[in-house]
């Protein structure tokens, strides 16, 4: 697959933006680089802000200055496919790390499918290798989306991706090649808490629930309806007699999870409810610590919980929810954003609480497989590109295998 040395590796996501699972996937991208000696570049949304984020050098995915309005949007156009070229050129390898940047339902094809189509092609063109790493896909959106996505993903050097229905997906866009399925990169990372105490789950028992900004900048309607969901889910899980630590996902969540809680607590201001700041998936993690249950939309809160061994129930908007909900044993858990009752989750948290213990151990038993199978992948990455593996690790046992290869 290789034609040259790889000493430069740009790494491509819409990073920089305040989605925390973006963010974690780029830093697991990263990790493919530590003590190999290739020097990264990320290729972002927002590259001032990825720079000082991660402490490496940003471009943005667009070319900065191009005209975007009127006649002249043509124009910015070309300039952003060139632009991309220049970028690819400067590079020795390039890698989209997991995210569900191949998701189409709701995307335009001018923005990221475009994107992701053209840098794709000059991958091929100027033989940069390509890999496209557990990442998200449907089959949903418009038809230039799914022609865009699919010719990107059918021209990947390397392919994988991080659930089954992911792997259906890209042979329903016309993809004539495996697609082995890889958990989420994020899933590779360390838990950072312990369990809680042994008996905890029924003399103090602890669930988190993780929230969501469903209603964007202009859907304010739609935002109500969420935050009175999710205030009413909350304070169905206190009248059960547990403590709740609402956490966010995004930058954008932090709005409704503190109306949430303003709410809450004004019915009630002895209410035990917390709202820790969390700005990252780690923080995320961090704040799991003592919790027995995550109750949540986002995806990377869900991944942050299974990795830290914590029992989960979705209430979620896409397949990715319910791949990892039942990937951990429990598909019955995984509802869907806008339906789902309230009776029904506190009756699905009483029953992990009745078996903490089992549940929480089943939960790590998985999450140390995914682990296992993500780091496996990154040393199977690194022999491809030819930059060997860091000293000091390890691959183990892996539930999942494979990378594709040739185009």
């Amino acid at each position: 697959m290789r034609s040259r040395p790889v000493r430069r590796v740009a790494f491509f996501g819409e990073t920089g933006v305040g989605n925390h699972g973006n963010e974690a996937s780029l830093d697991a991208g990263l990790r493919l680089l530590e003590g190999t000696g290739a020097v990264p570049l990320a290729v972002a949304q927002l590259p001032d802000v990825v720079a000082a984020a991660h402490a490496v050098p940003a471009v943005d995915i667009r070319h900065p200055s191009a005209p975007r309005r009127g006649a002249r949007g043509l124009a910015g156009r070309v300039a952003d496919v060139v632009h991309l070229g220049r970028t690819v050129r400067s590079v020795d390898a390039v890698v989209v790390p997991g995210t569900g940047i191949f998701e189409g339902q709701g995307v335009r094809p001018r923005g990221i499918p475009f994107s992701l189509f053209w840098l794709a092609a000059w991958a091929r063109a100027l033989r940069r290798p390509l890999l496209l790493l557990s990442v998200g896909v449907d089959d949903l959106g418009t038809p230039g989306v799914r022609l865009l996505l699919g010719r990107a993903l059918a021209w990947a050097d390397v392919l994988t991706v991080r659930d089954a229905r992911s792997a259906r997906a890209v042979a329903a866009l016309g993809v004539r090649r495996p697609a082995p399925v890889v958990p989420d990169l994020v899933l590779g990372r360390e838990p950072v808490t312990q369990p809680p105490v042994p008996g905890s789950a029924s003399t103090d028992p602890v669930v988190a629930v993780g929230v969501m900004d469903w209603g964007g900048t202009e859907r304010d309607e739609g935002r109500e309806t969420y935050t009175a969901r999710s205030t009413a889910l909350v304070r169905a899980l206190l009248a059960a007699g547990v403590r709740v630590r609402v956490l966010v996902g995004e930058e954008l969540d932090r709005r409704v999870a503190a109306e949430v809680v303003r709410r809450v607590r004004a019915a009630d201001p002895g209410a035990a409810v917390e709202l820790p700041d969390v700005r990252s998936v780690e923080d995320a993690a961090r704040a799991l610590d003592g919790c027995h249950v995550l109750v949540a939309a986002r995806y990377h809160n869900l991944v942050a919980a299974v990795s830290e061994g914590v029992p989960v129930v979705a209430t979620g908007y896409g397949h990715k929810q319910a791949s990892l909900v039942a990937a951990y044993g429990a598909a019955g858990r995984a509802h869907d954003r806008d339906g789902y009752d309230a009776g029904l989750v506190v009756a699905q948290v009483r029953e992990i609480l009745a078996d903490h213990a089992a549940e929480s151990a089943r939960v790590r038993a998985t999450a140390a497989a995914d682990r296992a199978a993500v780091r496996a992948q990154a040393d199977r990455v690194r022999r491809l590109l030819g930059l060997g593996r860091p000293a000091g690790t390890g691959s183990g046992a892996a539930r999942h295998v494979g990378l594709v290869a040739p185009r």
